[in-house]
């Protein structure tokens, strides 16, 4: 227990006057010898019994009052951090959710216009000389301010400024910090005031650290925290989000019109109407009209198709927009779309014996990047986005590779015990720079191909340039009877031959006789994946990811010599045209991130410093100059790449990293989304079931009209002194009713 008003119990030495009037006031008789008074005498000591038990009664009772009143002046309460009276100074933190179903709208107000609200409702009833700091929380907490945690004035500006993210609910990172904040304060009461629409999902993404917090917050007495809900708990909120968008063209390039198909979902409760579908490409409308979603049912989707003109080569911003939903946050989705104007493959093969090197082992590989007749088809060969150039292994120089988008190795020896056939060191080093910095490698395998020269050169170990997926091991062979055969199932999930799953059909007729063992190894696999292999669960499709680039391995080789997987059109087309896409789409620069993710760019040019360019908001103009943060100087370990990051990605929209005062089209451009976490359920949590979750029932207040009195109150529901007051008054009738009973007794 603790008294808020410790030296008022000095007033219970008020006792002592009644007990000195008791004994002030007693009888005094003077002993007289009378016969008949021996009778009398026992008829008195009777009665004198009675009225000394009736008076010490009395007595006890208006001393028991007297204390009563010097401890109800004295304001008993709880022993607890959490306790303040009226007058009693606290140190208060303010956690808002600023997470984007904060704008969602209850009548005429936003959720977040109604915790701002709260918040300076709240502010008022603090005591004189109270601090208060202000934070924001969404799955990650930011101290806002103000720079002086008694400046109130300055609070409030905060408060006012306050703007949501594009950022998913997360309670844990905000109760974190403000707990932190409640224990460098120097005022005897602590309050934590968190203002939200009491999202689910906030409370049961780290649920046990949640509740341990909680705990700690409450049991162990540190603080009060007191939870603001800041929207109807009994309204459904109507939402669609935006979950996808793909072209149905596997390689974007100039002068083509592309479907883009839009995936919409309903994660609300109910049945939503008349939703619109609109996209953008850098800025500019692709379709005319929107397009109307006539209802989606609740938990469905629907698919919106879009077409559009792609005119300019490079990395496109591409941007969809729903109308007509409750919550803005999720109605826009971004992706950087790399427009070519050609994709440029360069194929190094091995001849077929006795044919020239223009009917070498790339025939194929050929025919699969560019499906025309050489002969028939020669105009539109020439028109056709995609340009090879083949050359022979020990022919190729590193010159070979500039303007090169993809390289295919096809049967190729690498230079070890025969100097004149073969890779040579000089191309080696530069196909590893080029890997390195986004091109794409494929490899195909052949009779040329020798395990202990690819580990070598191009291979992990002492020495190799570290592009195998895998280290090579033997030649494994079979029969026309008993070929090795793809297996379906077994592709990887999110890789580039994920796309493949729907050709089971010609994947089954392909067929092999010959296939290089992959060694899966701890020490060989690190930085590996298998993204196809054999009926008999050997590697027969393989990648790794070197530095920006990536190299695709085929273990059995990609013409006719070790099996029939390449010369089946139907295959071999759809196939190669995914890797290729795949593999030109790593060379786009920035790329499509989630809100809170880290943006990194490796910058090829020399700068004092770099910038941050933020989007502008939606319907801004485009002459409007875009807001800047310097980010400083690009750094990095000694031998590696020089880089420039940065998170502060809390609004979705374009985001560009540039060297200071450069234009925002000279540095890297960032496409961030909303995370979508955020409304994949948007049921806010009722008080029986927080109670459940956290194993005690907190403080819950509604936001409203009644704000600053509910918070009054349960302050002052810290203090014992109403109950003290009203003990005393019963007492005090008791004691009339016990005087006047005795009065008449007499």
């Amino acid at each position: 227990m603790t008294f808020l008003a410790l030296p008022m119990l000095l007033g219970a030495a008020a006792v002592t006057v009644p007990i000195a009037l008791h004994f002030f006031y007693r009888a005094r008789y003077k002993p007289l010898p009378w016969a008949p008074m021996k009778f009398l005498k026992e008829a008195i000591e009777q009665t004198s019994r009675r009225l000394k038990f009736q008076e010490w009664l009395l007595l006890l009772l208006r001393c028991l009052a007297l204390v009563l009143l010097a401890l109800a002046i004295a304001r008993p309460g709880t022993n607890s951090a959490s306790s303040a009276g009226s007058s009693e100074t606290i140190d208060a933190v303010f956690v808002f959710d600023t997470s984007y179903s904060m704008a969602a709208r209850d009548g005429e107000k936003t959720r977040l216009e109604r915790a701002k609200e709260a918040a300076l409702a709240v502010l008022e009833t603090l005591p004189n000389k109270s601090s208060v700091q202000v934070y924001s929380c969404s799955d990650r907490a930011n101290l806002l301010g103000p720079v002086s945690r008694y400046n109130r004035d300055q609070a409030k500006q905060l408060i006012q400024a306050i703007e949501v993210t594009s950022l998913s609910t997360d309670f844990l990172p905000g109760l974190t910090e403000a707990l932190a904040a409640t224990e460098t304060g120097t005022a005897p009461s602590k309050e934590i005031y968190v203002f939200t629409d009491m999202q689910k999902s906030g409370f049961e993404r780290q649920q046990g650290a949640v509740r341990a917090k909680c705990e700690e917050i409450t049991k162990d007495k540190k603080a009060n925290l007191v939870f603001i809900r800041c929207g109807n708990p009994e309204r459904k909120v109507s939402n669609v989000s935006i979950t996808d968008v793909k072209l149905l063209a596997a390689i974007p390039h100039t002068r083509t019109r592309v479907p883009f198909v839009v995936t919409v979902k309903n994660t609300g409760r109910d049945p939503i109407r008349g939703v619109k579908v609109s996209l953008e490409l850098d800025g500019k409308a692709v379709e005319k009209d929107v397009v109307q979603v006539e209802e989606i049912g609740p938990g469905d989707s629907a698919e919106v198709t879009l077409t559009g003109s792609l005119d300019e080569a490079g990395a496109r911003l591409l941007a969809v927009y729903v109308d007509g939903d409750g919550i803005e946050g999720d109605n826009v989705l971004y992706k950087i779309v790399g427009v070519r104007d050609k994709v440029r493959v360069l194929l190094v093969a091995y001849p077929f014996a006795g044919l020239p090197a223009t009917d070498a082992g790339d025939w194929f590989a050929r025919k699969a990047l560019v499906p025309f007749d050489a002969e028939r088809d020669k105009d539109k060969i020439e028109k056709y986005f995609i340009e090879t150039e083949s050359i022979l292994p020990q022919e190729v120089g590193p010159d070979k590779l500039l303007g090169k988008d993809i390289v295919y190795l096809l049967n190729a020896a690498a230079r070890t015990t025969d100097p004149l056939t073969g890779l040579s060191p000089a191309f080696v080093a530069k196909l590893t720079e080029f890997v390195k910095n986004g091109g794409g490698l494929v490899i195909g395998c052949g009779d040329m191909v020798k395990a202990g020269d690819y580990n070598n050169v191009l291979g992990g170990g002492s020495g190799g340039a570290g592009l195998l997926p895998l280290p090579l091991g033997d030649v494994r062979n079979t029969t026309d009877a008993t070929p090795f055969k793809p297996a379906p199932e077994s592709i990887e999930d999110k890789t580039v031959l994920e796309q493949v799953r729907p050709y089971t059909d010609w994947l089954g007729r392909a067929t092999l006789t010959r296939m290089i063992q992959l060694d899966e190894a701890p020490q060989g696999a690190a930085g590996s994946r298998v993204l196809m292999r054999t009926t008999d669960g050997k590697p027969l499709v393989a990648s790794r990811v070197v530095g920006e680039g990536e190299v695709i391995f085929f273990a059995t080789s990609l013409d006719e010599t070790w099996g029939r997987m390449m010369s089946d059109g139907q295959l071999a087309i759809p196939m190669t045209t995914y890797i290729v896409a795949h593999l030109t789409g790593r060379k786009v620069p920035g790329g499509t991130r989630m809100a809170g993710d880290t943006l990194t760019w490796h910058p090829n040019v020399t700068a004092p410093g770099f910038e941050l360019v933020k989007p502008r908001p939606r319907g801004a103009k485009s002459t409007e100059v875009r807001p800047r943060v310097k980010l400083g100087e690009a750094k990095g370990e000694a031998g590696q790449k020089l880089s420039v990051s940065t998170n502060d990605t809390l609004v979705a929209g374009e985001y560009a990293i540039v060297p200071v005062g450069a234009a925002d089209t000279e540095g890297v451009t960032f496409a961030v989304n909303p995370d979508l976490r955020e409304t994949e359920n948007l049921d806010v949590i009722s008080d029986n079931d927080l109670e459940k979750l956290l194993g005690f029932r907190p403080t819950i207040i509604q936001a409203g009209a009644g704000t600053e009195t509910a918070v009054r109150e349960r302050r002052t529901r810290g203090e014992w002194t109403e109950w003290v007051l009203l003990a005393l008054l019963f007492l005090l009738v008791g004691e009339a009713a016990w005087a006047w009973a005795c009065g008449r007794a007499r």
